[in-house]
């Protein structure tokens, strides 16, 4: 991430606080640089093999064309949910036999979209 305040509405968004020790800072699954990102945060949950990336952009709209891109292109293996949020995009994955995983993606799609004040 760019800067502390992005970073820490990254993990508001995702909700991490929320997931207490099942959860673990990792490296993004891909280079930020790859989608012309200015940073990025990951995490990887210990109990399920979904791992979750928020990429910074400079703006909303560089955000989305990541985001379309990465849709496009799909992750072989891997279920995947994407959303943006502003100018942060979350990627998040979850082997396709991991019906946990996925129900997982799900929520943290929903959450990821929705309104960070209300968890903090």
């Amino acid at each position: 991430m760019t800067a502390m305040a992005e970073a820490d509405r990254a993990r508001a968004l995702l909700g991490v606080r929320g997931w207490g020790d099942d959860v673990a800072e990792a490296a993004a699954d891909h280079d930020p640089a790859e989608f012309g990102a200015t940073g990025a945060i990951a995490y990887a949950w210990r109990t399920s093999s979904v791992h979750a990336a928020v990429y910074a952009f400079d703006d909303q709209d560089a955000a989305r064309a990541a985001e379309d891109s990465l849709k496009a292109d799909g992750v072989a293996g891997r279920a995947l949910a994407t959303t943006v949020n502003g100018a942060l995009l979350m990627v998040a994955t979850a082997a396709d036999d991991d019906l946990a995983g996925q129900e997982l993606l799900r929520e943290l799609r929903t959450s990821f979209a929705g309104r960070e004040r209300d968890r903090e």
